[in-house]
C-alpha cells in the first residue's frame, strides 16, 4: 500500500502544477484539461465561436504624440463587468506586432471599465491590443501608427 501512495503523489503534483500553470496564463481549468482550446487571438474578422459578441470585445486602440514617445489608450467598449456572473475582461496587452510587449494592465470585476493607458518613449510602426475576456477568451485588434 505504501508503494502505490507513494507512486501517486508525484502524479498528483504534476498535475496541480499543470493546473496551476494554465490557471496562471489565464486559461481555466477545464481549458488546461482540453475542453476549450484557443490557438490564435479572436478578431473583428476571425470571431471564432463568438460572432454575435465580437463588438464588445475587440479592443479599440487610439494614439497621439507625447513628446518623443506616444500615448496609447486601449478600451473595450460596451463589455460588462459584472462580479456576479462573472463577466469580465481580465487584462489588457500592448505589443508592437513583433513580440514586444509596451505593457499590460490586470482588472478585476469591479472595475469600472476596462481602459489601460501606456506611455511609450518611441513610435512604433505598429501597435497589436490583446484583451483577455474570462468567458470569451483573448481578443486582438491592430493598428498602424500614422502620425501628421
Amino acid at each position: 500500500m505504501k508503494k502505490n501512495c507513494l507512486l501517486l503523489i508525484p502524479v498528483v503534483l504534476a498535475a496541480a502544477a499543470l493546473t496551476l500553470s494554465a490557471l496562471g496564463s489565464g486559461m481555466s481549468s477545464a481549458q488546461a484539461q482540453g475542453g476549450y482550446k484557443q490557438d490564435k487571438p479572436y478578431t473583428r474578422e476571425n470571431p471564432g465561436p463568438w460572432a454575435a459578441a465580437k463588438d464588445k470585445h475587440v479592443p479599440e486602440i487610439t494614439y497621439e504624440k507625447m513628446g518623443m514617445g506616444l500615448k496609447v489608450t486601449v478600451k473595450v467598449d460596451n463589455h460588462p463587468m459584472d462580479p456576479q456572473k462573472p463577466h469580465y475582461i481580465m487584462w489588457i496587452r500592448l505589443e508592437d506586432g513583433r513580440g514586444k510587449v509596451f505593457g499590460k494592465k490586470d482588472f478585476v470585476a469591479t472595475d469600472p471599465a476596462p481602459i489601460a493607458t501606456f506611455e511609450l518613449k518611441s513610435v512604433p510602426a505598429h501597435l497589436q491590443a490583446f484583451e483577455r475576456c474570462n468567458i470569451h477568451g483573448i481578443w486582438m485588434n491592430e493598428a498602424k501608427v500614422e502620425l501628421k
